[in-house]
């Protein structure tokens, strides 16, 4: 039981260095104790889980930001959200403890465990990312070292995974140093691994790069539920009203966050013209995310979309968000719920979407340029699979509104950090209320807005055409990390099953 007890402790304090902005040095130290813990002899199974629980339930405190959108008296949403975010936490945990948890059967005090057991952790991030339903790829130990722009730069070769797995290596090396006190190979490899990492973002970093194309990030500041009870004719005027005012003749193209416009705005004749009319007068086109509305038979289907607004009209490319957020766009297991809470399913009545089934990549005056709608953003391979269709930059779209001033807002912002580094592209980032910035292929913030302020601002990107070894080959770095497991668990199976067969042999013997 101490065991669990010391994990929750250590799992807190993760959680509070991943959520407080000022403590994220700490991600290169607070996992010394776990590692220690996990090279000791001792069973792992209950510190894991209390890492787990103490780690993702810290993390995840946020979501009582969104109690007062939930249509419950306070003390309902509080038991309703504690009791949603001990559900996500419990997963989170179990799907790290499946990676972790053999660890304890293939430690062997050699050289190898270092890395092993960063892998191992990876691997879990990982599996967190990649199972169907439950998949939320939020907490990653890539996201608070952004800050440390030399560190991440080695997700332009293997990923956001890769910046992981050398935050834990060098806990692991850290950890290994303090428990033996003396340098021996693996000490030295580690050390050696890491620097070459860190030499690596220094050459990446010296690379300077001066944008070529003029792009204008409208950030209308309409909080929450206030956006939805606004006119749409007065919420199009405020975005009208600031492209005017902050674009100047050079601009080719004008970002509007994720549902700027949330209503049918391709149902409204006044509304496409005055969109037109914007991209006519400025010279310039727009990407604005907007709700479309699709009518097949008896059946009305709404998706969260980005349009495209050329001067002689609308694209008729468009992009519709392919991963929905669960119970904020759609609701899952949706029959379960209409028996067990049917206040739910009349909540949810006016905010299903229809996921997108495909990426859709715009060719605009500023480059071809893939689109990302919030909560996308966290998910890797959907930029890899825009820049794989040709995209030169990448706009993300989002509403962080809901979350106001808690860490999630900046959490998220991270997330969009590593897109641009993993794929050596530039990223525009257009958030209703913020965070709304540019951000260069290595990571780089060229220019932001304040949150919370209605505003725009200009600035300059340069589309570009390479490719970063991730998005040729990014996936090797998983897939060595499955095939490392899985020759493991072979090992211990073949170990299990010629123990048994002796153990039977001695009996017979007998």
């Amino acid at each position: 039981m101490w065991l669990a007890m010391l994990g929750l402790m250590n799992g807190i304090i993760m959680g509070l260095v991943y959520s407080v902005e000022e403590l994220w040095i700490g991600s290169f130290f607070v996992l010394i104790p776990f590692a220690g813990i996990l090279f000791s002899k001792k069973k792992i199974s209950f510190f894991l889980i209390g890492y787990g629980l103490g780690y993702y339930i810290t993390g995840l405190s946020f979501l009582f930001s969104l109690t007062d959108v939930v249509p419950l008296p306070i003390y309902t949403a509080n038991v309703l959200f504690a009791g949603v975010i001990l559900a996500i936490s419990i997963i989170l945990t179990f799907l790290m403890w499946i990676a972790l948890y053999p660890f304890q059967y293939w430690r062997r005090g050699s050289s190898i465990d270092i890395f092993l057991l960063a892998g191992l952790y990876t691997l879990g991030e990982w599996l967190q990312e990649i199972v169907p339903m439950v998949s939320f790829p939020w907490f990653r130990l890539a996201v608070p070292v952004v800050k440390m722009p030399i560190f991440i730069q080695g997700a332009s070769l293997f990923g956001s995974l890769f910046v992981s797995f050398c935050v834990i290596l060098w806990n692991t090396w850290l950890a290994k140093l303090i428990m033996k006190r003396k340098l021996d190979r693996s000490i030295v490899l580690a050390g050696a691994f890491i620097g070459a990492v860190l030499l690596y973002g220094e050459v990446r970093l010296y690379q300077k790069e001066e944008g070529t194309k003029q792009v204008l990030i409208v950030q209308g500041n309409h909080e929450g539920s206030e956006k939805w009870a606004m006119e749409s004719k007065d919420i199009l005027k405020d975005y009208k009203k600031l492209a005017y005012q902050y674009a100047n003749p050079f601009v080719e193209l004008i970002i509007m966050p994720e549902t700027a416009l949330p209503y049918a705005v391709m149902d409204e004749k006044e509304g496409r013209e005055e969109l037109m009319s914007i991209s006519k007068q400025l010279s310039a086109e727009l990407l604005v995310g907007a709700i479309q509305k699709e009518e097949i038979g008896e059946e009305t289907n709404f998706y969260n979309v980005v349009y495209h607004i050329k001067e002689d009209g609308i694209n008729q490319t468009v992009y519709r968000k392919q991963i929905l957020v669960p119970f904020g766009e759609f609701l899952p297991f949706a029959e379960f719920f209409n028996k067990m809470c049917p206040w739910l399913i009349d909540f949810m009545s006016g905010n299903y979407f229809k996921a997108g089934e495909e990426m859709a990549v715009f060719d605009t005056k500023a480059g071809k340029i893939g689109a990302l709608i919030c909560y996308e953003s966290i998910f890797p391979e959907i930029a890899k699979e825009a820049v794989e269709k040709g995209a030169e930059a990448l706009v993300i779209v989002s509403n962080d509104s809901w979350f106001q001033n808690t860490p999630a807002m900046r959490e998220h912002y991270a997330h969009a950090i590593l897109r641009a580094v993993e794929s050596d592209r530039y990223v525009i980032r257009a958030g209703n209320t913020g965070i709304s910035a540019i951000i260069d292929g290595r990571g780089r913030v060229v220019a932001s807005i304040p949150e919370n302020t209605s505003m725009a601002f200009q600035a300059a990107m340069r589309p570009k055409r390479d490719g970063t070894l991730y998005i040729k080959a990014g996936r090797v770095f998983v897939w060595v990390l499955c095939g490392m497991y899985i020759l493991l668990i072979l090992r211990r199976a073949c170990s299990l099953i010629f123990s048994f067969f002796f153990y039977i042999i001695e009996k017979i013997k007998k």
